[in-house]
């Protein structure tokens, strides 16, 4: 399937060209294809996905990878581009590299300049009674970092040369929620690097071109030829496994562990950590299974009966999901799943860097700075990244002569406030390290992300004029960037002046009325501005939005409280202790509120949770022996 965008010269400006929602389908007209047709079936005049808009911007969007040898040009000051490319599509210097030097040695009889590839460097052979081909030789990285780059949710954060390694180019993503499922399935368009990551294949030293001819991109074999090149077809290939029969629909090795999940309307991908389908983990975590995909007129429960006994969960998907949900409970376990070698580096780093913050967590980050895994070590940075500054202070100074740039990177933002606290002896490492961060930012500056990132920095620094002006271009690049407009909002409270804060707040809540945190700012501007009553209904929108935050219960908790409607405010407290497991402000406001309330029935539940996490706190204490709870 080839899905081909349509461009539009613009000139110059803002957008040199833009890609336009209207595609050609170059599928057979057997297949559907062989039409033009639009990604969407609806989209508003000021819809960001819109033809003239910034996510549609080929110059800072596309080009990067559906282009050889870019140079973006974009201009900060002016918002404008002046991108050169030697072809714009895919060639031979994409993969390989600059090639004039390697032509030059050939002619002139001189000792070759080698080009970059990815030459095989293992071989894959069935031993005696073997069902699996175990390899020969040594591992490489050379592949990951030659198609990574184009392959994967990342963010560019240096020169882009197939020759370095893929994390001196680029800061991969990790298998965060809304990007992935709890079990890491695909969930938005990751493309294939993060699953890939996770595989047992990647850990055992299977690389893209065991499966993919590397000029075409297609597979070697359409049909289960392509697994029995390792997995031996006279184990795997059967109807006992299948639990198909051969040659009917699902039977194919990769309809159960490579599910496909479609994008751009039309463009099935599959999911590269080839999982075993586990149709329970639909029931406990609503995520997806291959079983249910095909049968949907079955039960999760039915499908489970059906493969029960080959299911193998190794426990991350639950663990993830509890993560997730902030329960300080989860970390024992989490941590022992981290400390296990066995398991791939991106599944244990996603652990890491999103623990709750707790004398545990902050010690196991510590305990990762040296890890072999940079994936670790920038976990490690990310979950001390929101430390007191003392603990970044005495941690992660030592990073700046890290061989990862990407681990360089984190660590600096990390830093970035804490530059005049440090010791004389760290200042110089600081600031490399912050340089370093700096840096990065630049082959992204026209992205709204890049500018908001910029003005954090500045404003850190004290350059609030420049962090005015970042934040500026970051809104006139993408006008509805809620990021932007909320950090523009803080500096204008800052200076006092609410009433330009809320102009910007107001048109937040206008272009973006399903985000959490635009709900919850705009409700503390309206408190601020004397209407409790009117704040409600922001603050309790910001507790059901899909990026809610504990803080946001307990705020939209104390505003009940505030207009005497406090029997309210202890149910949202229980119920975001459901959700959110083990936060300590919500469950010592919610024994504080049924005191005040007479809701003392109820009041032993949250207490004991907090005989858990709190015992010799005076507050909890107090209760403890108050109300008996033992």
């Amino acid at each position: 399937l080839v899905v081909r965008r349509s461009l539009e010269e613009t000139g110059g400006g803002l957008r040199l060209k833009e890609a336009l929602n209207l595609s050609w389908d170059s599928r057979t007209t057997e297949d559907g294809g062989n039409r033009w047709f639009h990604l969407r079936d609806e989209m508003s005049a000021d819809s960001p996905f819109r033809w003239s808009r910034h996510l549609q911007n080929w110059n800072g969007r596309c080009a990067e990878c559906h282009s050889t040898n870019l140079e973006k040009g974009f201009n900060a000051e002016t918002l404008t581009y002046e991108t050169t490319f030697s072809e714009v599509n895919v060639a031979f210097e994409a993969c390989h590299g600059p090639g004039a030097a390697h032509v030059q040695s050939a002619i002139s009889g001189n000792d070759l300049v080698p080009m970059t590839t990815s030459a095989a460097t293992l071989t894959w052979q069935f031993g005696e009674g073997q069902t699996i081909a175990s390899p020969t030789g040594d591992a490489s990285a050379e592949s990951l970092n030659m198609c990574g780059g184009c392959h994967s949710r990342r963010t560019i954060i240096g020169d882009i040369s197939p020759a370095k390694p893929f994390d001196d180019q680029y800061q991969l993503a990790l298998l965060d929620q809304g990007l992935y499922h709890a079990d890491g399935q695909i969930q938005d368009e990751v493309f294939v690097l993060g699953s890939f990551l996770q595989s047992k294949m990647h850990g055992k030293g299977v690389t893209c071109m065991n499966c993919h001819n590397a000029h075409t991109g297609k597979v070697h074999f359409e049909d289960n030829r392509l697994c029995a090149q390792c997995h031996n077809p006279t184990t795997f290939d059967v109807s006992s496994h299948l639990r198909h029969e051969k040659n009917t629909s699902g039977a194919m090795c990769v309809d159960c562990h490579m599910p496909e999940t479609t994008y751009m309307k039309i463009d099935p991908r599959r999911d590269h950590r080839f999982g075993i389908p586990n149709p329970a983990l639909s029931a406990r975590l609503d995520v997806p299974n291959a079983c249910n995909s095909c049968h949907s007129d079955e039960s999760p429960a039915w499908a489970e009966a059906a493969i029960a006994k080959e299911v193998a969960d190794d426990g991350y998907a639950d663990l993830n999901a509890r993560v997730r949900s902030l329960d300080l409970f989860a970390a024992p376990e989490a941590l022992r799943y981290i400390g296990n070698v066995e398991h791939a580096p991106i599944k244990r780093a996603t652990l890491l860097a999103n623990l709750p913050l707790s004398q545990a967590s902050v010690g196991a980050a510590v305990q990762y700075l040296p890890d072999d895994s940079e994936l670790l070590r920038v976990a490690a940075v990310q979950l001390l990244n929101v430390a007191p500054a003392a603990i970044r202070v005495a941690t992660l100074p030592v990073l700046a002569n890290d061989v990862s740039r990407a681990v360089r990177r984190a660590a600096g933002r990390a830093l970035i406030d804490v530059r005049t606290d440090v010791s004389e002896q760290d200042t110089a490492r600081v600031t490399a390290l912050v340089d370093d961060y700096r840096a990065s930012l630049a082959p992204s500056e026209d992205m709204p992300s890049t500018q908001t990132a910029l003005a954090q920095l500045q404003a850190t620094q004290g350059e609030m004029e420049l962090a005015r002006q970042s934040l500026g271009r970051a809104i006139q690049i993408e006008p509805h960037y809620v990021p932007a407009l909320l950090n523009l909002a803080d500096m204008y409270r800052g200076d006092a002046d609410e009433a330009q804060a809320r102009v910007l707040l107001k048109r937040a809540i206008e272009v973006a009325p399903d985000s959490g945190a635009v709900n919850h700012s705009y409700g503390l501007a309206l408190i601020r501005q004397g209407d409790p009553e009117l704040a409600l209904p922001y603050l309790l929108e910001a507790t059901r939005c899909d990026d809610r935050q504990p803080r946001y219960a307990y705020v939209y908790a104390v505003a009940l409280d505030a207009v005497t409607r406090t029997s309210e405010a202890v149910n949202v407290l229980a119920q975001a202790s459901k959700l959110w497991p083990g936060q300590y402000d919500l469950l010592i406001l919610e024994v504080v509120y049924r005191e005040k309330t007479g809701l003392i029935s109820g009041i032993k539940t949250p207490l004991r949770i907090l005989s858990r996490l709190a015992p010799q706190d005076p507050q909890v204490a107090q209760r403890l022996q108050r109300y008996q709870v033992f």
